[in-house]
């Protein structure tokens, strides 16, 4: 069964869950690519940046490619759910100590890391992206999504999503530039996307692919 996502007008590009190695490789190499552009990251000889959270069955790399199948853009979703016992993220290793984080976390939340776009990215892969979170979020029944985005770019989360900030700026996990702790209720982002088109169709495709995609046995806890 495939995992794909490809709207109407996608012009072949799809959106998918990186499972196989081949895929995952494809996402380590787009992050190592957007990160050293920035000099973000130190050299690496394989030219492949991921991190333990890559192995946890919490967490999700979402891909998007071209008609070659050429990878475009990444982001990867952590979800925590204490009832499903999945308790970590990125965050928790930044703003761990953080009163606000520690609050969303006994609830449950999903949060959004290691977005990378390629030189070819279009310019809708960012919402693409995002409607993945948020179809993420639904599936899961979490009740906040969180993002860390470096700091320069949290003002696009809130004008276009809602986001709020919630902490100070601290250099976040595993590379060099700092970023702001982000924060929607879930409910509050379906009221606040409701009259943005291309979001909610790409935030209703990615949850109907999501039903029909293999995902964690987990998943039977939280429907």
């Amino acid at each position: 069964m495939t995992n794909s996502i490809t709207p109407h007008g996608a012009n072949a590009h799809d959106c998918i869950i990186a499972r196989t190695d081949s895929e995952l490789d494809q996402v380590y190499k787009l992050r190592y690519a957007c990160y050293r552009r920035k000099n973000s990251i130190e050299p690496r000889p394989d030219e492949r940046f991921k991190d333990p959270f890559d192995e946890l069955e919490s967490n999700f790399s979402f891909l998007v490619r071209g008609p070659e199948q050429q990878p475009l853009a990444t982001v990867r979703i952590s979800v925590v759910h204490p009832s499903l016992h999945w308790t970590d993220s990125p965050a928790q290793h930044v703003y761990g100590d953080h009163p606000e984080l520690r609050r969303i976390a006994a609830e449950s939340y999903v949060e959004a890391s290691r977005l990378c776009f390629g030189p070819l990215a279009r310019r809708d892969a960012f919402v693409r992206l995002l409607g993945n979170m948020a179809a993420l979020a639904d599936f899961y029944d979490v009740g906040w999504l969180v993002a860390c985005p470096r700091v320069e770019h949290a003002a696009t989360y809130q004008r276009m999503f809602g986001f709020a900030p919630l902490a100070a700026p601290r250099q976040y996990y595993g590379v060099k530039f700092e970023t702001r702790l982000l924060g929607v209720r879930r409910t509050a982002l379906h009221e606040y996307v409701r009259g943005a088109k291309p979001m909610t169709t790409a935030w209703m495709e990615a949850l109907l692919q999501l039903t029909q995609s293999p995902m964690p046995m987990a998943m039977a806890t939280a429907c």
